[in-house]
């Protein structure tokens, strides 16, 4: 008989098999084998370890063996909806095999097989699925596949595969498991399970779309240097002597050395603390590229190089950067919300194999390339997941060249749990991680205070720049003035304007404001503006934050660079969407109250370029009353209590200031809530209800997901009201997905914002079939979205019909 794996429907609505099922599950595992990692340690033997990934993908689709299933997939006959179900009959034979060899492990097989198509569950609710109608599917899919049990035994090379086929005793899986998690689960256990299951799940939907598997290549380690120059160690000369592009290289020089350590490749955490604009996006690649050559030097394994950003923005500048960098023969994938599927721009060499747009879009969401720069979404919530579309790339992680990058924009109360499972990572993966920010917030010893200490494990991270300290000192570009004893009364744009912002601006200075919120910014932007036309001044005036669509943002940004460079002294009024990654080179700045790290890096866009004719050019910081509310109240008041210490705070002093801060401040934090989830971690209960007293791990988000907030969808010229047509014409059906995908996803991806929910009133959605989108229509369009500032904020937009 011909089994078959998969099917498709010619255009006369005939339904064939696609492909064979031993076919599948041959190139299957041999995806699996080839994704799975030298070097990992999850303690175990490793031919048990190989045995075990072998069996848990040879029967992950055993079902399919039945005819309940064969009849489903080619429309045949009456369809059973109960017995055509194909993971578990699969996962108990996988059960029965590992049993005899290690039972812990026959356990996570039947767990990994039965949800290899949805998400990974509590583990203890787990055994709810052994019951009557389990046993009954189970009887009669044995029966059926026996009419055929010697030919699935040859293409699944198992010899006695009857003996295998036995019910188990539904106690003893359910006590079985209950003493794994109460008496020996432990975190080792987490990794494992979503190591396997990542192995079996992305080298199924490879298989299953034809897509190619990536095999990665060595990487020229000298591509920094032949694009910038070999940097050199320091000579006779002092630091102090040094210009801004001689200490960017002395640094870089310093950073790289440490690849000529005779322990290096003993060590697995790594960080990189220094000065913005010191250039740390080339340094970090420089170090990972020559790390990556000495690893397959000495263990003949090529590394996949990880960099994860949190902003958008930053990742689009990075990836333009990185591929001005690496030869075009390397396959750089950037995976974040609005990276283009299809590289319409992108200069690389593609695969000698013709793709179609799914296996495109597979291929980039399994990390299918050389180096993958991605958001910080997808990368945690990979490492801290339970998702079955985010864990199926979570085995590249294995052996990997990590690079996080802004760390410091990080909740603070997630900083212990994230440490942690970047610590443990690198333990059982063999994962190499380079932490990079500018404020050096306290990852790793927060997760050794509140974790790891507990877990009797111990991470001691290796700085690759020794002398930081030192190089700090070097800069005086700014310094932070703090403002706090001034008070905001009634009408707080107009008390800002007359008492503080006029007193310290002089129209020949670019200018750069900092708010908390919206509302906030949009009104001292309203005030500063109507100023700068009454005084009839020339200075530019612009307006940034997620209240613009992200098309408008990036024009903006340009436009505000060239401004500087011709000495036209614009205005910004921004949010926090400057903080990190945004290079513009500000005189001056004004910024609300907010967590010291945060101020630090606004001052990184003022005299950013060194200019020694500014030195300690002032970022003023006042308080709108805004940072409780935003930030928390333990993190406002330990930032002033921070800033009243001195009068003022010049750049040589950064870095002891957010020492001190750090120290202070996670002294006074609670982490409860995501060391809860951590230990959800250990007990692998992976999803479930959330409660004060626990958190699965379900419950994380890098970033915490607004129940009031909705996202909206622009329509701000006629370009735009093409993207929504072309958008309605995919989602009913009258354009194909890949189609629109190739065309128009990013241009309409970025015309979309999201807005607090009192402020949509009025609004529609986009059409009955997406109501999770809504739309300012382009005939309606001025009633709702200004062009300087975005959504108009008012809760008097009259409704609309469409």
């Amino acid at each position: 008989m011909i089994f078959y794996s998969h099917s498709k429907t010619n255009e006369n609505g005939q339904t064939a098999g696609s492909k064979y099922l031993s076919d599948h599950i041959g190139g299957t595992l041999e995806k699996a084998t080839s994704a799975q990692s030298k070097n990992v340690d999850f303690e175990l033997e490793p031919e048990l370890l190989r045995k075990m990934v072998e069996l848990t993908v040879r029967f992950h689709d055993f079902g399919k063996y039945t005819s309940f299933f064969q009849n489903y997939l080619l429309k045949k006959g009456t369809v059973n909806g109960i017995l055509k179900q194909h993971a578990r009959i699969g996962g108990i034979a996988a059960f029965n095999l590992l049993e005899i060899q290690d039972k812990k492990l026959a356990l996570i097989s039947l767990f990994i097989i039965f949800r290899h198509h949805t998400q990974l569950c509590d583990i203890l609710d787990f055994p709810k699925a052994f019951n009557d109608e389990l046993q009954h599917i189970f009887n009669e899919q044995k029966k059926d596949i026996q009419k055929s049990l010697s030919q699935i035994e040859n293409e699944l090379e198992i010899l006695d595969l009857n003996s295998h086929l036995n019910y188990p005793d539904e106690r003893e899986i359910r006590r079985s498991f209950k003493i794994w998690v109460k008496k020996e689960a432990n975190i080792r256990d987490y990794f494992l399970v979503n190591y396997v299951f990542s192995l079996l799940t992305e080298a199924d939907k490879l298989d299953a779309s034809d897509t190619f598997q990536y095999r990665l290549k060595p990487i020229s380690e000298d591509s920094v240097d032949n694009r910038f120059g070999k940097p050199e160690l320091l000579g006779t000369q002092e630091l102090v002597d040094l210009s801004n592009n001689e200490i960017r290289n002395f640094c870089r020089a310093e950073v790289v050395s440490n690849i000529e350590r005779a322990d290096i490749l003993s060590h697995k955490i790594f960080t990189l603390t220094a000065p913005t604009g010191i250039g740390k996006t080339m340094t970090a690649l420089d170090f990972a590229l020559k790390l990556k050559t000495k690893l397959k030097t000495k263990t003949g394994i090529e590394s996949r190089i990880l960099y994860a950003l949190p902003f958008i923005n930053v990742i689009e500048q990075s990836l333009s950067e990185y591929k001005s960098t690496i030869s075009n023969e390397i396959k750089i994938i950037g995976h974040y919300q609005y990276a283009d599927v299809f590289g319409k721009n992108d200069k690389q060499i593609s695969d000698d194999i013709e793709q179609n747009y799914n296996q495109k879009l597979m291929s980039v969401d399994t990390w299918q390339g050389d180096i993958i720069i991605t958001s910080f979404v997808q990368f945690f919530e990979t490492l801290i997941g339970h998702r079955n579309k985010l864990l199926k790339k979570f085995n590249h992680f294995g052996n990997a060249i990590v690079i996080l990058d802004e760390v410091q924009t990080l909740r603070l109360d997630q900083m212990p749990l994230i440490g942690a499972a970047l610590y443990f990572v690198s333990k059982f993966l063999n994962t190499r991680v380079i932490l990079m920010t500018a404020t050096k917030p306290k990852i790793f010893e927060l997760a050794q205070q509140e974790i790891l200490n507990k877990e009797g494990d111990s991470v001691e991270p290796m700085e690759l720049l020794k002398n930081n300290r030192e190089i700090f000192t070097l800069f005086k570009r700014t310094k932070i003035v703090p403002l706090l004893d001034m008070k905001f009364i009634d009408d707080v744009g107009l008390e800002f304007l007359d008492r503080i912002f006029l007193k310290k601006w002089h129209p020949s200075k670019s200018c750069l404001i900092v708010c908390n919120t919206v509302n906030r910014s949009i009104e001292i932007y309203n005030k500063i503006s109507k100023y700068i036309i009454e005084q009839k001044l020339e200075n530019p005036i612009h307006y940034l934050s997620t209240n613009i669509i992200p098309a408008h943002r990036t024009e903006r940004i340009k436009l505000i660079k060239s401004e500087i460079s011709n000495a036209k002294a614009p205005i910004l009024i921004s949010t926090q969407v400057v903080e990190a990654g945004v290079d513009l080179d500000f005189d001056i700045g004004f910024r609300d109250l907010g967590p010291i790290d945060s101020i630090i890096q606004v001052a990184g866009r003022i005299n950013r370029n060194n200019n020694p004719k500014k030195l300690h050019s002032p970022l003023y910081i006042v308080n709108f009353g805004d940072a409780r509310k935003i930030y928390g109240q333990i993190t406002g008041i330990q930032a002033e209590n921070a800033l009243r210490t001195k009068p003022e705070f010049p750049e040589e002093s950064y870095f002891d200031l957010i020492d001190s801060y750090f120290d202070n401040i996670a002294s006074r934090s609670s982490f409860s809530a995501f060391n809860k989830i951590f230990e959800s971690m250990k007990t692998l209960r992976y999803d479930g209800e959330v409660t004060k007293e626990n958190r699965p791990v379900s419950s994380f988000r890098i970033i915490e997901e607004s129940q009031t907030t909705l996202a909206v969808f622009i329509e701000i010229d006629d370009y735009s009201k093409q993207l929504r047509d072309n958008y309605l014409k995919k989602i009913t059906g009258k354009m194909l997905k890949e189609e629109f995908d190739e065309n128009n996803k990013t241009e309409f991806q970025q015309r979309i914002i999201t807005i607090p929910n009192y402020l949509t009133v009025g609004l529609k959605p986009i059409n009955e079939f997406d109501q999770s989108l809504l739309v300012v229509p382009n005939e309606v369009v001025n009633d709702f979205y200004n062009e300087s500032t975005g959504f108009i904020r008012k809760q008097n937009n009259t409704t609309y019909m469409l």
